[in-house]
C-alpha cells in the first residue's frame, strides 16, 4: 500500500528507553502502548504497500471484480475524507491476518477453498466498508459467498439466492448514494438499517460490547467473520445466541474490571490494544483454548471461561502475546534465521523453537503476575489456592527456562536486553512465592511436568540402552551416559493432565471423588488423565501405584505417574532422582532388559539402580 503523505510523519514510531523496558517486563504504560498501536497502523500500511506492489501485475486476478487500483483508489479517498474508520478497519485483527495470509498465498500458490479472486476481492470489501462509513458516493462489487456479504465493523447481508445455487462463490454490487446504502446481488437486493448496530431481515449487525458499564471502549465479539485466528472444528462461525453473548459481554465486563483492580498494567493494554474476541466452542474446565496471531495484534479467539478470574488469566495471556507482537514488529528481538534448536516449554506439549519460547514466556510471566496480585488481593477468595498454585508453577518452570533463552545466539542486542528485563521481573516475583501447601504442590507439578515432557520428546541413545541392559543382567553398577539426545516432537499431547486434576481438586475436592466413582478407565473432563492419575490426585497412593505399574507398558506416563506415588511413599529416593531427571532412560532400559530376558525387571528396582547414577540435573540439548 502506498501511504498518504498525511501519515508519513506517522511511519516513524520509537520508544524511549524507559517505555521498552517497561514493555520487556512483561508491563507498558498508556504512553508505550498508544505507540505501539500507532507503529502497528504503519506496519499495516507497508503490508498493503506490499500487496499492491504484489497484485498490480497480476492479470485476472481479481476474476470478475474491478482491478485492484480501483478499490484502492476508493479506499484512499474514503482515508482522504474520513481517516478515522480506516484506520479502525486497517487495525482489525482480521484484515491483518487476510493481508498475511494472501501475501503468503500470492507467494507460493497452492489449493484454497477460497478462490483467489474472492480473496483478493477482500480488498474491495475493505474498500467499500470504508468509503460507506465516510458517507461518499460509490457503487463497487465485492465477493459474496452462498449470497452473504460480510462487511467488517457493520455486519453480514444475506441476499436470495436460488434453491439450487452451484456456484458458492459470485458478486455482489454494493452502492452508496445521499448517505443510503444498498447491496445487490444476482437474485436479491437489501438495504442495511440506516444505524446498521440494529437487526433487520436479512441483516446481521457486527456486535460490540464496552469493557465498562457503558464505556467508550467496545470490542468487537466476531462472530461473522470468516478471517479466523484458528480455523473452527465445524466449518463456519456461528451467530451466538442472545444469551450467549450475553454471558460473553458479562463476564468481560466483570474480568476487565478484576484486571483493573488486581493487574493494571493488563487492563491498560486492553484498553489500548484489544479490538476484536472470536468465540470458540467450549473446553473441558481450566483448559481455556485461546489463540492470539502476530498477524492480527489486538485480537483473540477463546473459548469461554468458567469463572470471571480464568478469563481475566486469558486476557492476561493472549494480550501479551499482541503486546510482543507489536514489539517485534518495531524492534526484532531475534533473527529470522534462528539456530534450529527447540526447546523445553513448560506450557506446551511439544518442543518449541525460539521464536515460540519468547511469547510464552513473556505471556506466562504476566499470568504468573496476574495469580500472584489476585492471591494478595483477594486472599480469602475461593480461587486464591488455585491462584498460589498457578503463580508458583509458571514462576518456578520461567527460572529455569528464561536463562536458557537469553543465551540464545539468534537473540539480537535488543532481544539480549529483553530478556534481562523479563528474568529480573521472574526472579522479583519468584521471590514473593510462599511455601504453603499450593506452592510445594506447584513445584512437584512443576517437575512432574518437565519430566512427562522428557518421557515423551526425548529418546537416549540405542547403544547406551545396550550398554546399560547389559550392565544390570550382569549386576554392574551404572555409567551413565554424558550425551544428550535433542528433543523431537513425537506427537504426545495432554502432558499436564495431572496438573488439571490438581486444579480441579484446589477448586473443588468432591468433583475429584465424584469422577473416581463414575465407571471406566477413562477420565471424563479431563483428557489425558489415566486412572491412576485420578487415584494419586484423590489421595489413594496404593491404588495409584498398582494401575501404574499395571500400565507402564501400554501407557508411557505411568512412569512419571509412578515417580508421584514414590515422592508421596517417601519410598526409594533414587529411584525417584531417575524417574525425575531421565525418565526417558528409565523406560528404555526397562524395554530392553524385558528383551534380553524375557521377563521385566522390577520397574523401582531398576530405576534406583539408575538413581545411583543419575547427574544432579539433566539439561537438554541439541
Amino acid at each position: 500500500m502506498r501511504p498518504d503523505p498525511t501519515h508519513e510523519a506517522e511511519s516513524r514510531h520509537s520508544l524511549t528507553s524507559r517505555q521498552f523496558h517497561e514493555l520487556a517486563r512483561g508491563e507498558g504504560g498508556t504512553g508505550a502502548l498508544t505507540t505501539l498501536a500507532r507503529a502497528e497502523f504503519s506496519h499495516r500500511l507497508l503490508l498493503f504497500d506490499l500487496l499492491m506492489d504484489t497484485l498490480t501485475p497480476l492479470t485476472g486476478v481479481t476474476g470478475p471484480l474491478p482491478a485492484p487500483q480501483r478499490a484502492w483508489d476508493l479506499l484512499a479517498a474514503a482515508q482522504r475524507h474520513a481517516p478515522a474508520p480506516v484506520e479502525e478497519l486497517l487495525l482489525l485483527p482480521e484484515t491483518g491476518l487476510w493481508l498475511n495470509r494472501l501475501l503468503a498465498r500470492l507467494r507460493a500458490p497452492g489449493r484454497d477453498g477460497t478462490p483467489l479472486w474472492a480473496d483478493s476481492g477482500h480488498l474491495h470489501t475493505l474498500a467499500a466498508v470504508a468509503a460507506a462509513r465516510a458517507g461518499l458516493d460509490f457503487s463497487l462489487p465485492v465477493p459474496a459467498h452462498r449470497g452473504a456479504v460480510r462487511l467488517p465493523t457493520l455486519g453480514l447481508a444475506r441476499l436470495a439466492t436460488p434453491h439450487r445455487h452451484h456456484a458458492p462463490w459470485d458478486t455482489a454490487e454494493i452502492r452508496a448514494c445521499a448517505g443510503r446504502l444498498t447491496i445487490s446481488g444476482r437474485y436479491g437486493r437489501l438495504s442495511p438499517p440506516s444505524r446498521p448496530e440494529r437487526h433487520a431481515p436479512g441483516w446481521l449487525p457486527v456486535r460490540r460490547t464496552a469493557l465498562t458499564p457503558g464505556g467508550p471502549r467496545r470490542i468487537v465479539l466476531d462472530d461473522l467473520g470468516t478471517h479466523r485466528i484458528a480455523p473452527l472444528p465445524h466449518g463456519a462461525a456461528e451467530r451466538l445466541t442472545r444469551a450467549a453473548y450475553g454471558t460473553w459481554s458479562g463476564l468481560l465486563r466483570e474480568a476487565y474490571a478484576l484486571l483493573a483492580d488486581v493487574d493494571p498494567p493488563t487492563a491498560r493494554a486492553a484498553a489500548v490494544l484489544l479490538r476484536s474476541l472470536q468465540p470458540m466452542p467450549a473446553h473441558e474446565p481450566f483448559r481455556v483454548r485461546s489463540v492470539t496471531s502476530g498477524h492480527g495484534v489486538g485480537g483473540m479467539a477463546s473459548s469461554l471461561p468458567e469463572s470471571v478470574a480464568l478469563c481475566a488469566a486469558t486476557l492476561v495471556h493472549e494480550l501479551q502475546h499482541s503486546k510482543l507482537s507489536a514489539l517485534m514488529h518495531l524492534r526484532p528481538l531475534y533473527e529470522a534465521r534462528e539456530t534450529g534448536r527447540l526447546y523445553y516449554a513448560p506450557w506446551r506439549d511439544d518442543p518449541r523453537p525460539l521464536g515460540g519460547m519468547l511469547q510464552g514466556a513473556y505471556a506466562f510471566a504476566a499470568v504468573a503476575r496476574f495469580w500472584q496480585a489476585y492471591a494478595i488481593r483477594h486472599p480469602g477468595d475461593a480461587g486464591s489456592g488455585l491462584a498460589r498454585f498457578d503463580s508458583t508453577l509458571w514462576l518456578g518452570q520461567l527460572r529455569r527456562v528464561v536463562p536458557e533463552l537469553a543465551a540464545d545466539p539468534a537473540l539480537t542486542t535488543t532481544g539480549r536486553s529483553a530478556l534481562q528485563d523479563l528474568l529480573g521481573a521472574v526472579r522479583r516475583l519468584g521471590d514473593a512465592c510462599g511455601d504453603g501447601p499450593e506452592e510445594r504442590l506447584a513445584r512437584r507439578m512443576a517437575a512432574d511436568h518437565r519430566a512427562s515432557w522428557r518421557l515423551a520428546h526425548v529418546r537416549p541413545c540405542p547403544e547406551d540402552v545396550v550398554a546399560l541392559a547389559a550392565a544390570w543382567s550382569a549386576g554392574r553398577r551404572p555409567g551413565l551416559p554424558v550425551r544428550q539426545a535433542a528433543p523431537r516432537d513425537r506427537g504426545t499431547r495432554y502432558l499436564d493432565a495431572r496438573a488439571m486434576l490438581v486444579r480441579i481438586g484446589l477448586m473443588d475436592p468432591a468433583a475429584l471423588d465424584t469422577m473416581r466413582d463414575r465407571p471406566g478407565e477413562t477420565v471424563p473432563g479431563v483428557t489425558g488423565a489415566s486412572r491412576g492419575d485420578l487415584l494419586w490426585a484423590c489421595g489413594d497412593a496404593a491404588g495409584a501405584r498398582r494401575l501404574h505399574l499395571r500400565d507402564l507398558s501400554r501407557r508411557p506416563g505411568a512412569w512419571t505417574g509412578l515417580r508421584l506415588v514414590l515422592m508421596d511413599t517417601g519410598e526409594a529416593p533414587e529411584a525417584v532422582r531417575a524417574l525425575t531427571e531421565v525418565p526417558e532412560l528409565v523406560a528404555a532400559v526397562h524395554r530392553a532388559v524385558s528383551g534380553r530376558s524375557g521377563r521385566p525387571p522390577d520397574p523401582v528396582a531398576l530405576a534406583r539402580w539408575l538413581g545411583q547414577g543419575a547427574p544432579a540435573d539433566v539439561r537438554i540439548g541439541t
